[in-house]
């Protein structure tokens, strides 16, 4: 049996502090520890941001969408917007170095994946993209599929 909570908001950046309290209301009985928590707030606000900017490029008209289910040994969070998507594996083989200050993008990827026990990509068939999310309770590390 999950608990699932299933939000939709413009893609406007004020609205991530909603996604943020909505986060934390979902996890707050469930048998996270405090970096846990934090590790999946941050890497929920980072594939709401990179869907609202990247996905549906700041327009208010395009939605993101994002679904929490909570289940007994996990949460799992989907992330949905209406971009064109991008070559994710592609990406995943040559992820920018974390450590280079002077690039400004690219790190959103290597953080979900570093933070998260799950981290997968999926082209919608009517268009869009998809991120899915993973934490399990355990902590158990799994990497990107």
């Amino acid at each position: 049996m999950s608990d699932r909570v299933v939000i939709e908001f413009p893609s406007d950046y004020r609205y991530l502090n909603l996604i943020d309290l909505l986060c934390g209301e979902i996890m707050a009985d469930m048998n996270f520890t405090r970096e846990a928590k934090n590790e999946i707030s941050i890497s929920v606000i980072e594939a709401c941001t990179n869907a609202l900017e990247h996905g549906n490029e700041c327009c208010p008209e395009r939605p993101v969408r994002a679904v929490f289910d909570k289940l007994p040994d996990r949460l799992v969070i989907e992330v949905f917007d209406h971009g064109i998507g991008f070559d994710y594996e592609g990406y995943l083989q040559h992820i920018p170095d974390p450590s280079d200050i002077h690039k400004l993008r690219g790190r959103g990827i290597f953080i979900m994946n570093s933070m998260m026990d799950g981290l997968s990509f999926e082209m919608l068939p009517n268009g869009g993209m998809m991120v899915k999310l993973e934490k399990l309770v355990s902590q158990r590390k799994r990497k990107i599929s």
